[in-house]
């Protein structure tokens, strides 16, 4: 009798392990897909880098003063705002054709007074740190990048998907 006890026991008991076992792991899944999850910036964010990234198109390499007001004002972290940029110069250099048009349409906007980036008096501490590069900065051509052992131009910092945001 007392061994029937045991072994039932025993069988309850790896139940129970197995169930706990699948309960984490399910758990440990569900945190994991929503901690991957990828999630676009906001139009607005998307607009002040895009925005200060033709503003600069000569040398679009910001200050690291100037990735800090970003981030500050899209909401983002610094170094979302650093990889934004990295995917945004390749992007552009691969595709100068539409990269232009959009340049375009941001010069326009900023020529009509729709600039989102604007800094106001009391974040400037030396100066505007988003006015445009002083004359002789370096070309587009001139943008520094890594190339891999079969010659293909990448940034350190990049998104699976594709996106620049």
């Amino acid at each position: 009798m007392v061994k029937i006890i045991h072994r039932k026991f025993n069988q309850i008991q790896v139940q129970l392990k197995q169930s706990t076992c699948e309960a984490v792991m399910i758990l440990r899944s569900r945190f994991l897909d929503a901690r991957r999850k990828r999630r676009n910036f906001s139009k607005q964010a998307t607009d002040v880098l895009n925005q200060y990234f033709y503003a600069h198109l000569a040398n679009p390499y910001p200050s690291e003063e100037a990735k800090e007001q970003l981030a500050r004002k899209c909401g983002i972290s610094v170094s979302q705002v650093s990889n934004w940029f990295g995917n945004k110069r390749i992007r552009y250099k691969k595709n100068i054709g539409k990269a232009q048009e959009e340049a375009n349409m941001y010069a326009a906007r900023q020529a009509t007074g729709e600039s989102p980036y604007e800094v106001p008096p009391s974040s400037q501490s030396s100066g505007n740190m988003l006015s445009p590069p002083p004359n002789g900065a370096a070309s587009q051509d001139e943008w520094p990048s890594t190339v891999a052992s079969n010659g293909t131009e990448y940034a350190h910092h990049y998104y699976s998907d594709g996106s620049d945001n």
